[in-house]
């Protein structure tokens, strides 16, 4: 019989993860229909990462290739609003105590945050102001959601736990994964460590010594493969402390550049610097071209083609489905 690590990899060293457990925790553009835009993939992948409801309620338990299963939540990306009570004393003591106006000092950070160009000292100013509107780390309350038994029951061979470090519910979120993990080795399930950051900490995707230090402390409280980022410079660091496969989320795309490229060139670069797969959501169901991009990115991972070659591959992909 099969354990999980051996039906997620089925005898190779590499795979390709399809993620689509972000309904999770709210985000679902692009997965309104989940049925409909993740079927044609499938065929591309090895892996399907999902949550209990998709794999229940749009595929009947039934898919054609194994299952990492979401088994952590009860936390979403709605904003839980600090009362104005509360507020608007603290925008009064930080004007006092900076000469600065709240409103216009936050909204100045906001804005760097979401055009990517903050530097890793504004995202922690605007972490703090940000703590003054909404209640801070929310997004990091996870709790197990699922069981061992339950994922088997679900005819998942692994189940994904996110752990957030650096928030107050770190401690909380590596007990989910030590639970988890002490139920899934009497029954041969796999378990999935995700280096979970959130768009407060979003700096230290690129951080190498946060991502190495966190990768060996899943590892050691139980994972038995990681999901993290590719920090660029340092990454080979990463995946050497981890000790077992890593594989590489996708996230969001930078701003401003050739999504496409900028995807194709990631997966590359993880592949040559160690990484075990990759594990691309948003990359690849919000593309416009869907199936050609899954193509090319397999054809990453699996066939060692460039970054360049990958992208012809996509341009030819792209013009057969278009002439059908």
């Amino acid at each position: 019989m099969q354990n999980g690590m051996e039906k997620i990899f089925s005898g190779g060293k590499r795979i390709v993860v399809l993620a689509s457990d972000h309904r999770y925790f709210g985000v679902v553009a692009g997965l309104e229909r989940p049925k409909e835009v993740l079927t044609p993939l499938l065929p591309y992948v090895d892996v399907l990462m999902t949550d209990p409801g998709v794999l229940r309620n749009c595929f009947n338990n039934s898919v054609p290739k194994p299952v990492i299963l979401r088994a952590s939540g009860c936390t979403t990306t709605m904003s839980v609003p600090v009362p104005g009570y509360l507020q608007e004393p603290a925008k009064l003591a930080y004007r006092e105590r900076t000469g600065k106006d709240f409103d216009a000092t936050y909204g100045l950070y906001r804005a760097k945050v979401e055009s990517g160009k903050a530097s890793p000292e504004e995202f922690d100013q605007y972490r703090s102001l940000d703590g003054v509107i909404n209640e801070p780390d929310t997004i990091a309350n996870e709790k197990l959601i699922l069981g061992a038994e339950d994922v088997r029951r679900e005819g998942a061979a692994a189940a994904a736990v996110s752990v957030y470090l650096r928030t107050h519910y770190q401690s909380q979120t590596l007990d989910n994964l030590a639970t988890f993990s002490r139920q899934a080795r009497k029954i041969g399930i796999a378990l999935l460590g995700v280096v979970a950051v959130g768009d407060a900490l979003g700096y230290l995707e690129k951080d190498a010594d946060f991502l190495t230090r966190a990768g060996a402390i899943l590892v050691a409280h139980g994972a038995d493969f990681i999901k993290t980022y590719n920090c660029g410079e340092g990454f080979e660091r990463v995946v050497e402390a981890c000790g077992v496969p890593v594989i590489v989320a996708g996230g969001k795309a930078p701003k401003g550049v050739d999504e496409t490229k900028d995807s194709l060139e990631l997966a590359y670069d993880s592949m040559q610097k160690g990484a075990s797969g990759i594990d691309f959501g948003r990359r690849v169901w919000r593309h416009k071209h869907p199936v050609a991009m899954i193509q090319a990115l397999r054809a990453v991972v699996h066939e060692n083609l460039n970054a360049r070659q990958a992208y012809e591959l996509f341009r030819d992909v792209q013009e057969t489905v278009v002439r059908s």
